[in-house]
């Protein structure tokens, strides 16, 4: 495992929320748990080989001291995530010492693989600074250590290249596994800041929808009051249609209070509903772009906040097929079953890339938007023919009345 892991992206993951993700940590706790097994039996294989080469008797000197400075650097190798200075500091003190006592670690092919292992991991586990510190006193070490066998310059070389070899190999690595960790940031701030900005649109447009109901209420209420004299069956009328037309309004600023606002736009104008999608596929059409509309189920007049929304999923998701997939046919499948709504935008993937280009934010809005009506949306491949699906499906039994 890389030393800064780097957190794996899923597509088509289901946005829960800013609270903890559980599951990550839980995540976590199982990799650390890994990586110390994986650390014991690295340590365990070194160790062995060594042991066997103490016990055939291919380390020349004191096998006892051999033998305990094979115990103290199999049991650093333990640490060499978690204390990788204290580590590679253990292994070549084991080594310094044998070499005051007599012990030729020149001629020991076991101190190889341990001094490897413990200069990469002082590269990969520790900051630029630690990191330089942790060289610099394995450095100093091996060259006591050499000094200390009385061989020649050959073998000074060697030593530091023992060093030096794998700590810039850990080094590298540490940084592009850091690279990649911020390009992984760098991406999920993207798509918060993306979210975020749907949201306050979500929500000036919802305003504007709670704006238009409160002034119609006005009027109403106007009018009622102008004909409760002599005509109280109109005045009637008018208090049922403010009745409505409150119910409706109170239910899109529940909607809205959930939402970021953002800073006011010039340029109002009134808010599409789900009747004026037969209108943006005729402009598809006007200008050469293939796309049908079916509309299944019996229709039912629906909130316009929630209509508004799957205007704009469906808006959005023509969008994406003049981008991706020009020259594909596409087409518009709305369905009204008595608890759901669902809205379709298939195309037959015609010209469409094989990965996307932009990071999806669109996708992200449309999310947003489903998930601010107790709805979900689907979007990718459809195998085997290759096509592209987005599938929104709205429940309909919390709207039953509200509109």
């Amino acid at each position: 495992m890389h030393p800064a892991a780097v957190p794996e992206t899923l597509m088509g993951m289901r946005w829960v929320g800013d609270g903890l993700d559980v599951h990550s940590v839980s995540s976590s706790v199982r990799t650390m748990g890994a990586e110390r097994r994986e650390d014991i039996l690295l340590a365990g294989v070194i160790g062995l080989a060594g042991l066997v080469e103490v016990t055939l008797g291919a380390v020349p000197g004191h096998a006892l001291v051999a033998n305990l400075s094979l115990l103290v650097m199999t049991a650093a190798l333990i640490i060499r995530r978690l204390r990788p200075r204290t580590c590679l500091t253990l292994v070549l003190l084991a080594l310094t010492v044998q070499s005051f006592l007599g012990v030729a670690v020149n001629a020991q092919l076991m101190t190889i693989p341990f001094i490897l292992v413990a200069a990469y991991s002082v590269g990969a586990h520790l900051d630029r600074k630690a990191s330089a510190i942790g060289l610099a006193i394995g450095t100093t070490l091996v060259s006591v250590a050499i000094a200390a066998t009385g061989v020649g310059g050959s073998d000074y070389g060697f030593g530091l290249l023992l060093i030096t070899g794998p700590w810039i190999a850990g080094v590298l690595v540490r940084a592009r596994a850091g690279a990649e960790a911020e390009a992984v940031a760098s991406a999920q701030r993207r798509t918060r800041r993306a979210a975020d900005d749907e949201r306050e649109r979500i929500a000036r447009e919802l305003h504007d929808i709670v704006s238009h109901g409160l002034s119609a209420m006005v009027v109403q209420a106007a009018a009622a009051a102008e004909l409760i004299d002599y005509s109280p069956e109109a005045a009637r009328k008018a208090m049922h249609e403010v009745q409505a037309t409150g119910a409706e309004a109170m239910l899109e600023m529940r909607h809205m209070l959930g939402l970021m606002r953002g800073g006011e736009t010039a340029g109002r104008r009134p808010q599409p509903a789900l009747d004026d999608v037969h209108e943006l596929i005729a402009a598809e059409q006007a200008v050469g772009h293939s796309v049908s509309l079916s509309v299944q189920g019996t229709p039912r007049e629906l909130p316009r906040g929630l209509a508004l929304s799957i205007f704009r999923i469906v808006q959005e998701s023509l969008t994406n097929v003049r981008k991706h997939a020009s020259r594909s046919r596409c087409e518009v499948i709305i369905t009204y079953t008595p608890v759901a709504l669902q809205v379709e935008i298939i195309d037959d993937g015609g010209g469409r890339p094989q990965r996307p280009e932009s990071p999806g934010f669109g996708i992200i809005g449309m999310s947003e938007r489903a998930r601010l009506y107790g709805g979900t949306l689907e979007a990718g491949p459809r195998l085997p023919d290759g096509s592209w699906v987005v599938r929104g499906r709205f429940p309909l039994e919390h709207h039953v009345g509200e509109s």
